[in-house]
């Protein structure tokens, strides 16, 4: 169930249970499908840069993410680990971590009954994440995810 490192502060402070019906940003990259599949190198998707994974560890530390998720991201009573290869409201891909981050989850849509409290589109209030910011934070879920 992988809930994407949004800054649950507000979540797990008793925010708004409410998504954003802000559409997500665009992908990391707008090249053709075929070069979206994972860089060879580094076994990131393509556009994914080690400064964007640097980034999205400090968000998710600074931010409420680790409120949630726990700081080792292995999760807690109100998010989901995020290291494990299980997942509920995503497919595991890059894109699917900028949408859940990008759009939350409302507490009536999260499928594992366990945790009750919704996840805050773009890291909540009251400073949301930048588009750059979601892909930053979803490129570390992205690598704790598939280490």
């Amino acid at each position: 169930m992988l809930l994407a490192a949004a800054a649950a502060i507000g979540a797990c402070s008793g925010g708004s249970g409410t998504a954003s019906t802000t559409p997500a940003p665009a992908p990391a990259t707008s090249a053709p499908p075929a070069a979206s599949s994972a860089n060879r190198a580094t076994g990131m998707p393509a556009g994914v840069t080690a400064a964007m994974v640097a980034l999205g560890d400090s968000l998710y530390h600074a931010r409420g993410c680790r409120n949630c998720h726990g700081p080792d991201a292995k999760g807690r009573q109100n998010g989901p680990d995020l290291t494990s290869a299980t997942h509920l409201h995503v497919n595991g891909s890059f894109d699917d971590y900028v949408k859940i981050i990008t759009n939350g989850v409302p507490a009536d849509q999260i499928k594992d009954k366990a945790h009750t409290l919704a996840m805050p589109a773009r890291g909540g209030r009251p400073t949301p994440f930048t588009d750059d910011e979601v892909k930053a934070v979803a490129a570390y879920v992205y690598s704790i995810a598939h280490h």
